[in-house]
């Protein structure tokens, strides 16, 4: 099983981070849903929530590049404004 970790919140100032997991759900008061562990920049190891659609699409085009696996995908996410359910802005990290 996954350790469920606490979640990170995505704002307008970009957070790089690596999926140190593939995809599980977890219960929570609106059903089910899919998240992915991550390691931020500076270390801390957090919970991203990934069904958004507009992070889902950018995480696609990742996953894809990445042999079709989440574990060791390198990205910076964002949200474009501050509204509540403004578009996420993924952007892969290549070294």
């Amino acid at each position: 099983m996954t350790e469920r970790l606490e979640a990170i919140k995505v704002t307008v100032d970009p957070v790089e981070m690596e999926l140190i997991c593939e995809p599980y759900v977890v219960y929570t008061f609106r059903g089910y849903a899919p998240v992915v562990n991550v390691r931020t920049g500076s270390g801390e190891e957090r919970t991203l929530y990934i069904s958004p659609r507009t992070l889902a699409q950018g995480l696609e085009v990742l996953r894809q590049r990445n042999g079709d696996e989440f574990e060791g995908i390198k990205m910076r996410v964002s949200k474009e404004s501050e509204e509540k359910f403004a578009k996420y802005v993924v952007e892969g990290i290549f070294e």
